[in-house]
């Protein structure tokens, strides 16, 4: 055999090696031979051979008889991905675009215990937009926007303690919280500068949990549906970044 046609051979073989996993990884559970043969459209018998592969490598498992499902050592391997996965480091390039599209402030806001903690915020100077590390600015988490996206998940006992800190009536707030949910973009009109609308949006990592947020800060009058549909877009491209899928 032609080293170029060994070549060939060897990219077939992981292309079906990848439509394997991928099919297994659609499903979620254990899967059966002649499925996994009409999902992929590959011969039993080669799927067979393939996936015996993958499981002595441990990319696979046997869960029954003619039946297959992900192994244990993608788990390894994916916590070893998901460890160095830094979202600060992750959202500096979508910010920096995001402020050059509109030409304002983008601040990047995590939980930390009961407050919200700007980690990063976008700079205009002469060499360009640059992000710079902001330390020790935090807000309580019911009194700003980026703050109450990270509140979404929290139980209703949390939000009772949270609500009380605040001055809060607690159906107030969920209240508040469920109207987020369903726009995914929390605007805040408190601002210090009544020219000013500050609005955030939600970052998800890969489990689907509100790890950060992403603030945009423009004068009132600009801040069109154009503005508040960039910053989920953005938001969205950092989740993307972190693992997280839409479903």
């Amino acid at each position: 055999m032609s080293e170029s046609s060994a070549a060939s051979t060897s990219i077939q073989v992981l292309s079906r090696m990848f439509s394997l996993l991928d099919t297994l990884a659609h499903e979620g559970d254990s899967v059966s031979l002649k499925s996994i043969s009409e999902q992929t459209g590959l011969h039993p018998s080669t799927a067979h051979r393939i996936l015996n592969d993958l499981a002595v490598g441990g990319m696979v498992e046997r869960s029954g008889p003619g039946a297959y499902r992900l192994g244990l050592r993608l788990l390894a391997l994916g916590n070893q991905v998901r460890a160095r996965l830094d979202v600060r480091e992750l959202a500096v390039r979508p910010m920096q675009e995001l402020h050059r599209q509109t030409g304002h402030t983008v601040s990047l806001f995590v939980r930390q215990d009961d407050d919200a903690l700007c980690v990063e915020r976008t700079v205009s100077e002469r060499s360009g937009v640059q992000v710079t590390r902001v330390m020790g600015l935090r807000v309580p988490l019911a009194s700003h926007a980026a703050g109450k996206l990270l509140m979404l998940q929290d139980s209703t006992t949390v939000l009772q303690v949270l609500a009380a800190a605040q001055g809060l009536r607690l159906e107030s707030l969920q209240a508040e919280l469920a109207a987020i949910r369903q726009q995914g973009l929390a605007l805040d009109s408190d601002s210090p500068d009544p020219l000013l609308q500050l609005a955030a949006a939600p970052v998800y990592d890969d489990q689907g949990r509100v790890c950060a947020a992403l603030v945009l800060n423009a004068p009132v009058a600009r801040f069109g549906q154009d503005w508040q549909d960039a910053l989920k877009h953005t938001a969205a491209r950092i989740s993307a970044s972190l693992g997280w899928t839409h479903r």
